[in-house]
């Protein structure tokens, strides 16, 4: 009789410490500072929060995910954070696609700037040898002008 008092006594006081709501205050304290990175990701997340960021989200969600403890939020949080870390990469993404379209805008030259500088002299020589012959010509008609007129 003695023992099943004993183990009456001591299954009682350990039902108690578990589910009595006078639980250690420690023990209060360090499960809602877990629960609190739940929450404070999920309010990263969150489309209305201007001072939310993805990279925050997925710092508090990692974290939370890793500590000991009470985790009330685990299945949740395992998947904002997976969909956090394909949204990092999408936004990413988006921005190669930005740049790429962005370069694909701009206008092209026609090669590298050697290239438009070889292009340049080029035009040049050809202004250069037309004014020559224009010079000649010009030469040609002034001699017949001056020649006198035989009668």
């Amino acid at each position: 009789m003695k023992h099943l008092a004993l183990a009456a006594v001591l299954l009682s006081t350990a039902c108690a410490r578990v589910w009595s709501p006078f639980r250690s205050t420690s023990d209060v304290r360090a499960e809602a500072a877990v629960d609190s990175m739940y929450w404070r990701a999920v309010a990263h997340l969150s489309p209305n929060n201007r001072n939310g960021s993805r990279d925050s989200a997925v710092t508090l969600l990692d974290t939370y995910l890793k500590s000991s403890g009470t985790r009330k939020h685990i299945t949740e949080a395992a998947t904002l954070l997976d969909l956090a870390k394909d949204a990092q990469q999408l936004a990413r993404v988006q921005a190669a696609l930005q740049q790429a379209r962005a370069d694909a805008d701009r206008p092209r030259s026609d090669s590298s700037p050697s290239g438009r500088d070889e292009s340049a002299v080029k035009e040049i020589e050809r202004l250069k040898s037309e004014l020559a012959r224009a010079n000649e010509e010009l030469e040609r008609i002034k001699k017949r002008l001056a020649a006198p007129a035989k009668p």
